[in-house]
């Protein structure tokens, strides 16, 4: 059988004489040949001249006789005929990562390759000493020996992936393990791992620890539990979840190793990025990035520049995300049409004008709230006094109003020492360009889910897939997502 192809698709091609009457058409980077003679020329050329038009081609491998006779005795002009193919090379298997310090909890070695092709930032972090291994590279393979129609041997192999090692890091003798030559933290940083020296509480940030504050950097091994606070100079590294409690870096990021539970009530801020398996009900703030590996649900999310979910569910449902440049997820919304927010190009310090907004009405309620339970505390003591005993109803009561008063007045400072937080934390955006960029839904975008760029807002009318959302005018529009991405 043989093939005709479109003359456009030529990249390289050879004739015989000056007459340029026949071509001989090299194409698929070399694995495909093809005879061509112009619809336009005059004798067509004879068996001799044609298989000299080869020979001059350099094409040796893979020639099909009967198309070369069929081009010959059937005359063809105006289309190529492919008359030799070579054999094409299978591919390699490119490098692949793995993070694969075990740690104390039993977690497995991770394949984070993927991770690092959609993700700028990964999620993962382990507690090592000198010598420990790292990571470890699963090295690229040569693929099967292709043959072109010049008779050259080629073969494709897979990609390599540079081993990233940074500071506090080694390679192995055979190059293909990161080792560590320190204590501390091994974490990905930018394009490199780097392993860090820090302070570390091997627990809870719990009741017995009070809070905690570090110049530095430093690790939590477990939780940091309800109505505590957390606050560091640089990274903060959670081993377990935050739980209803506040934490923050000045100039670091927050990385968790696993969720932020936030009861309504959490809120974490961070100078640099935040980095968590999920988001609930919180409140988080970050200068850069903010990054989940599963889902964020009714939360409030700002971030200087992007927020992506894109790994497992990558599910945003609920609540309202901010991001100055972009948001990229898997699945926003939800069937039961919950009511979420997803807006870029949104100024920090409108985002931060909200929250301060939020705080403010915190504050209110809780100095009103105070307010009144101290009264019904005077009343009682001043009862207490004139009486000299409170019945046994009365004296329940006084002891749950006084134990209400020590958790307002905790409630208050915590709101006192987030208000200062929000304002260190604003002073870096000031001279920022604000860039209004996209949304891009890489799967499922339900209805009712609310879109904002810039001031220009709409609302998903119906169910879409696949989609790049971006500001054209004064208005929102849209489009696939993979034809953008191809582009």
């Amino acid at each position: 059988m043989t093939e005709a192809f479109d003359n456009s698709l030529a990249f390289r091609s050879f004739s015989p004489s000056s007459d340029d009457f026949i071509q001989v058409m090299v194409l698929n980077d070399g694995f495909a040949a093809a005879l061509y003679v112009p619809e336009d020329s005059g004798n067509f050329p004879s068996a001799k001249q044609v298989y000299l038009a080869i020979e001059k081609a350099r094409v040796n491998f893979g020639i099909n006789d009967k198309a070369v006779s069929k081009f010959i005795k059937e005359q063809i002009r105006g289309k190529g005929l492919i008359f030799a193919k070579g054999s094409i090379p299978g591919d390699g298997s490119s490098a692949r990562l793995v993070w694969n310090h075990v740690s104390e909890d039993g977690a497995a070695p991770q394949d984070i390759t993927e991770q690092l092709l959609t993700n700028s930032i990964l999620h993962v972090f382990s507690v090592v000493k000198e010598g420990d291994q790292i990571l470890s590279k699963l090295p690229a393979t040569s693929g099967v020996m292709g043959i072109n129609v010049f008779s050259d041997e080629v073969q494709v192999g897979g990609k390599d992936m540079a081993m990233p090692e940074g500071e506090g890091t080694e390679l192995s003798d055979d190059g293909l393990t990161l080792l560590a030559t320190r204590k501390g933290i091994a974490q990905w940083d930018a394009d490199v791992v780097t392993v860090t020296e820090m302070e570390m509480i091997e627990g809870d940030v719990d009741v017995k620890t009070g809070d905690v504050k570090a110049d530095g950097n430093i690790y939590i091994r477990n939780d940091v539990n309800d109505g505590l606070r957390l606050e560091a100079m640089g990274d903060i590294f959670i081993g377990g979840n935050v739980i209803g409690a506040d934490v923050y870096s000045r100039s670091g990021s927050v990385r968790v190793h696993q969720g932020i539970i936030g009861e309504s009530r959490a809120r974490i801020l961070a100078g640099a990025n935040v980095v968590a398996e999920y988001i609930q009900d919180a409140t988080v703030g970050a200068k850069e990035n903010v990054v989940v590996q599963r889902r964020i649900i009714n939360s409030a999310v700002t971030s200087g520049r992007f927020v992506t979910a894109m790994s497992n569910e990558g599910l945003i449902r609920g609540g309202s995300i901010f991001a100055e440049k972009k948001i990229e997820l898997l699945v926003a919304g939800s069937e039961n049409r919950s009511m979420t927010e997803l807006k870029v190009g949104f100024s920090s310090a409108q985002a931060q004008t909200k929250e301060k907004y939020q705080l403010k009405a915190d504050q209110k309620r809780t100095e009103m709230e105070l307010a009144y339970v101290q009264k019904r505390l005077a009343f009682l003591t001043i009862l207490k006094q004139r009486m000299g005993t409170l019945t046994e109803d009365k004296e329940l009561q006084f002891k749950e109003l006084k134990k209400k008063e020590h958790l307002l007045r905790h409630e208050s400072r915590r709101h006192d020492n987030l208000e200062s937080d929000m304002e260190r934390l604003s002073r870096g955006h000031d001279d920022e360009e604000i860039e209004a960029e996209s949304i891009r839904v890489h799967k499922t975008i339900y209805t009712e889910v609310t879109l904002g760029i810039g001031d220009a807002t709409m609302v998903m009318n119906k169910e879409r897939h696949n989609l790049l959302i971006y500001r054209a005018g004064d208005m929102i529009s849209y489009g696939p997502l993979e034809q953008a991405i191809r582009g």
